[in-house]
């Protein structure tokens, strides 16, 4: 019996270490999506992927007047994943970014996310 709170105690304490790297990951992901937010623009964040088969996939995009400014693409399967910049929708237009424009090479779980914040972008600005 003893053995047994040993071993709940053990799956506790790995069950809060994840959460704390899943939040530090967070952490670490908002700043450097910081880092491409500059005066004027807005910025999204995308999801696409699957959450089990391949990993996901999160793409921080920021633009202004239309134009995509930055992007940052966060992957992996572990909470040690870091972001990486994404230079190549930098100058794309938004509209075409959410049709998929120009980004046929790309994994499919990043051109997903792209769309997915290129979306919410267009329609933040059409609501304004």
């Amino acid at each position: 019996m003893e053995i047994l709170i040993w071993i709940f105690l053990l799956i506790a304490a790995m069950w809060v270490f994840q959460l704390y790297l899943a939040v530090k990951q967070s952490q670490r992901f908002s700043d450097q999506i910081r880092d491409i937010r500059t005066p004027g623009t807005t910025t999204s964040v995308g999801v696409g992927g699957y959450r089990y088969k391949g990993g996901r996939a999160f793409v921080a995009i920021a633009q202004k007047d239309g134009i995509v400014t930055g992007a940052r693409v966060l992957s992996g399967l572990s909470v040690f994943a870091n972001s990486q910049p994404w230079d190549r929708p930098i100058g794309m237009h938004i509209r075409d970014l959410a049709e998929g424009k120009g980004l046929e090479d790309e994994k499919k779980k990043v051109v997903e996310g792209a769309k997915m914040a290129a979306k919410t972008l267009l329609n933040e600005n059409s609501q304004t």
